[in-house]
């Protein structure tokens, strides 16, 4: 008797198109005072009287920090609740991270998000993006023309 052994292999975009229906991404993350896209909020709307500290904020940070490099910036942030942020007193304690952008091929994310949600864990956590993170068990993988599309997509959308 011979069996016959099927093997599947899930590629990036094969995940994208199962989860992102659209074809366009989602955003989160972006902070108006570093990325001042349609998409972005200001920090301040994010923390400022926000207490409540999501149950699932370990896991969003976990998920965060396995997603996808696809477009590396030149330049770092520093913290935007910092006093003295957009002065000429920069000082080295603000630096918050490197301007790099992830992806899970579904949502594309900044770097510095994850500094924000360690600095200030009771930072508001979009709902839909806390779902993905909870549904998706997906381990993250894509070919490089795969994540040239993501940025370019990207560049396009916000860097006119």
């Amino acid at each position: 008797m011979i069996s016959e052994i099927r093997l599947e292999y899930h590629t990036f975009h094969d995940i994208k198109t199962t989860f992102n229906h659209s074809g366009k991404m989602k955003y989160f993350g972006f902070i108006k005072e570093h990325d001042d896209f349609p998409i972005s909020e200001s920090i301040h709307d994010l923390i400022s009287g926000y207490t409540h500290i999501d149950g699932n904020k370990d896991k969003v940070l976990e998920y965060l920090q396995k997603g996808s490099m696809v477009i590396p910036l030149m330049g770092c942030v520093e913290n935007a609740k910092d006093p003295l942020f957009e002065t000429d007193h920069y000082n080295d304690k603000s630096f918050v991270a490197y301007y790099t952008i992830y992806t899970d091929g579904i949502w594309l994310w900044p770097q510095y998000i994850i500094e924000y949600i360690k600095k200030y864990p009771n930072i508001k956590l979009n709902p839909e993006f806390v779902k993905q993170v909870l549904s998706n068990k997906e381990t993250i993988q894509m070919t490089e023309e795969e994540a040239l599309k993501i940025e370019k997509d990207f560049f396009q959308e916000f860097w006119k």
